[in-house]
C-alpha cells in the first residue's frame, strides 16, 4: 500500500511541476490563446500561484523518498487536490468562466486528474498510518514482555523449584547463556577437595639434583699428597 501511495505522490508531483511552470509563464498571453487557457490577471498572481504550485511538487517528490513524510504528505495533498478538482470544475462547468473549446477539455482534464489523486491518497495514507501505528504498538509490547520475561537478579535463577516445566528450565539456561554474566565467585573453603594442597615429598639422598652424599672428612686421616700444607721436603 505504501509503494503504490508514493507512487501516486511522484506523479502528482510532475503534475504540479508542469501546472507551476505553466503558471510562471502568465506574462506570456499569446502561450494561453494558443492552449486557450483563461490569463491571470494580474499576471503577477499567476506567477506567485505557479512558485507555490512548484514548492507543492517538491515536497510530494520528497515524500516520496523519505518514508516518513509519506503519510502526511499524501493526506495533506489529497484534502488540497480534492478541494482543487472541486474548484475546477465548478468554475467551468456552472460559473462564468471565459473558456471555450480545448481550455474547457484542459481544466476538466486537470479536475478529473486531481479528483482521482485525491480519492487515492486520502484512503491511502488512512491504511498505511493506521497499520504503522498498529506495528509499532506491537513493536513497543515485544520489548516490554522481553524486558520481562528476560530480567533475573544476579544473571541467576533464585530457586529451582521455582520453574515447573522441564522447558522453563531451558529457556532459562539459554537466556542465562546469551546474556553476559558476572564472574562467579566460589564460596569453597580451603579444606574443600578441589582447592586441597598437596604435600611436597622430598626425594632421598642420592635420587635428586642436590641431594649427593658428601662424605664427612676424617681428621686422623693423612693429607693427600696434593695438600696444600704437606712439605714437598719431608
Amino acid at each position: 500500500m505504501k509503494v503504490l501511495l508514493r507512487a501516486v505522490l511522484f506523479f502528482d508531483a510532475l503534475l504540479d511541476l508542469l501546472l507551476g511552470m505553466l503558471l510562471l509563464m502568465s506574462p506570456f498571453t499569446t502561450l494561453y490563446a494558443a492552449l486557450q487557457l483563461p490569463v491571470p490577471q494580474p499576471a503577477l498572481f499567476g506567477q506567485l500561484l505557479g512558485v507555490v504550485t512548484i514548492g507543492m511538487a517538491w515536497l510530494l517528490f520528497m515524500a516520496t523518498i523519505n518514508g516518513q513524510l509519506t503519510v502526511t504528505v499524501a493526506r495533506t495533498a489529497g484534502y488540497v487536490n480534492l478541494a482543487s478538482a472541486i474548484l475546477i470544475a465548478a468554475w467551468t462547468l456552472f460559473l462564468d468562466m471565459p473558456v471555450q473549446g480545448a481550455g474547457k477539455i484542459w481544466l476538466l482534464t486537470l479536475a478529473a486528474m486531481l479528483l482521482f489523486f485525491a480519492i487515492v491518497q486520502i484512503p491511502s495514507a488512512k491504511k498505511v498510518r493506521l497499520r504503522e501505528r498498529a506495528l509499532a504498538d506491537q513493536a513497543k509490547a515485544d520489548r516490554a514482555a522481553a524486558t520481562a520475561d528476560g530480567y533475573y537478579p544476579n544473571n541467576d535463577v533464585a530457586d529451582v523449584s521455582d520453574v515447573s516445566n522441564v522447558n522453563d528450565v531451558t529457556d532459562v539456561s539459554r537466556r542465562s547463556a546469551a546474556r553476559p554474566g558476572r564472574p562467579a565467585t566460589s564460596n569453597a573453603s580451603p579444606t574443600s577437595p578441589e582447592y586441597r594442597r598437596e604435600p611436597v615429598i622430598t626425594p632421598p639422598p642420592g635420587y635428586g639434583p642436590g641431594t649427593e652424599v658428601m662424605p664427612e672428612p676424617d681428621p686422623d686421616a693423612l693429607p693427600t699428597a696434593h695438600h696444600a700444607r704437606q712439605n714437598p721436603h719431608s
